[in-house]
């Protein structure tokens, strides 16, 4: 598939330094990590019309069916104040993603903690962060986003880890993925210029999802670790429970998950 006419300008006026873009691929940000590693700049990026083996959280597979999804990784170079704060990529990517879904699509998106971007509690993008390290130093940061855009990008019900949608479902006006993708990547860039700002948090916890709504953390084993309501964020992306007992209990990003509790 061509890009379309004048696509690199546009990345250029958005912000995207240099770009690598492939019809097929395996996971864009496993060559975007290589590329960070050869000396990619800050804010290039690399996206793919069909990936077939896309990193997910956990170590799940996120696929991309040919004509119907986003598939962008974006390469950070931190500055030495965002490098204090590198684990707010993955929620910075949550946050520009839903504020422009809410302000020029006119959707009520939501994060789900720690990644998930919902609409109408479904699932419509999921994102991942990685890290390259020489020793003890931060060379970069890889940030892989994969966006829902038309029914074809939802996989098969019985793959579904979460309930799934896309864009194209909860808008009348036809998606253009390429305009969809500089409207992402300028929100996403604008965004980083607060992401040491309490604006940016703030942002961050006003948009969680199940926000004082029944939920339940689960384990890899399926196991329910703690239930009760969603409370709120630190400062530090770790996430506050309020049990039923009124107690808070904390969690921090790894092999859990977040679940709403079904009304019966």
């Amino acid at each position: 598939m061509n890009l379309p006419v004048n696509f690199e300008q546009t990345l250029s006026l958005v912000g995207v330094s240099s770009f690598r873009y492939y019809e097929t691929i395996g996971s864009t940000n496993q060559v975007a990590l290589d590329w960070l590693q050869q000396g990619a700049p800050d804010q290039a990026i690399v996206f793919a019309d069909h990936q077939s083996s896309g990193k997910g959280r956990l170590s799940r597979t996120w696929v991309t069916n040919p004509g119907s999804a986003v598939a962008v990784s974006v390469i950070f170079k931190p500055t030495p104040e965002e490098k204090k704060l590198s684990y707010l990529f993955s929620p910075l990517a949550g946050v520009a993603l839903a504020d422009l879904l809410r302000n020029i699509y006119n959707l009520a998106a939501e994060i789900k903690w720690p990644n998930d971007v919902l609409i109408n509690e479904a699932k419509t993008a999921g994102i991942l962060s990685e890290a390259n390290w020489e020793g003890d130093r931060l060379n970069g940061i890889v940030l892989g986003i994969g966006i829902n855009i038309t029914p074809q990008s939802l996989p098969p019900l019985e793959n579904l880890q979460y309930p799934a949608t896309c864009i194209q479902n909860h808008v009348e006006i036809p998606i253009d993925r390429f305009q969809f993708l500089a409207q992402f990547l300028q929100s996403l860039f604008n965004w980083r210029k607060n992401l040491t700002q309490p604006i940016f948090f703030n942002s961050w916890e006003k948009l969680l999802a199940f926000r004082d709504k029944n939920v339940y953390i689960k384990g890899n084993d399926g196991s329910t670790i703690c239930s009760g309501f969603v409370h709120g964020i630190l400062p530090n992306g770790d996430l506050q429970i309020r049990t039923e007992g009124q107690e808070i209990k904390t969690f921090t990003v790894g092999d859990v998950h977040l679940r709403q509790k079904q009304v019966k």
